[in-house]
């Protein structure tokens, strides 16, 4: 056994303990490169005035993210009442993920979350996987373009995170759809 150590993931700041940073961030899906050691961690890198643009981008993401948690909410308890195992875990696991991003996104504008509004979805799984897919490909072309505009260089780095996370889900759904 190594030794036990505290890290921190700068897109969702979530503190993660484990021997060495994980592969994949467990709350947002981020890859291990955006994992620094806590004791590294400075607090200040996101204390800084975000641009009206940013700000109407982020609303923008904000909106995305808790559509998409919504959605996979509905995909995940169709799966459950169907008996699909594997499509309950898939849409949970994503729901999570969405709901993190969503979490990120309310850290940078300072403002509590809003209650999430229902979403359909369909009785079949391959359908809400294409509905996924949908969802992800809309949100990382959102994504990219708010990265190119963003001024600010945490959000910079935020908004090309999420792009790489959502494309992680996007090859999730073009595998099921297969």
């Amino acid at each position: 056994m190594g030794k036990i150590r505290v890290f921190r993931c700068k897109v969702c700041r979530d503190p993660y303990i484990g021997e060495k940073a994980p592969s994949r961030c467990p709350f947002c899906g981020a890859v291990s490169c955006y994992f620094i050691p806590a004791e590294e961690w400075n607090p200040s890198e996101y204390v800084f005035e975000i641009s009206d643009k940013s700000k109407d981008n982020l609303k923008a993401a904000l909106e995305l993210e808790l559509s998409n948690t919504a959605f996979y909410l509905c995909a995940m308890n169709i799966a459950k009442i169907a008996d699909d195992e594997y499509g309950y875990a898939k849409f949970k696991a994503l729901k999570k993920v969405e709901n993190e991003h969503a979490a990120a996104i309310l850290k940078f504008l300072k403002i509590e979350q809003p209650q999430l509004k229902p979403v359909t979805c369909s009785k079949n799984f391959k359908k809400n996987t294409q509905e996924g897919w949908e969802r992800e490909n809309r949100a990382i072309k959102a994504y990219n373009k708010f990265a190119k505009e963003a001024t600010e260089q945490q959000l910079k780095l935020f908004f090309k995170a999420l792009v790489e996370i959502e494309t992680d889900h996007l090859e999730l759904h073009s595998e099921n759809l297969k």
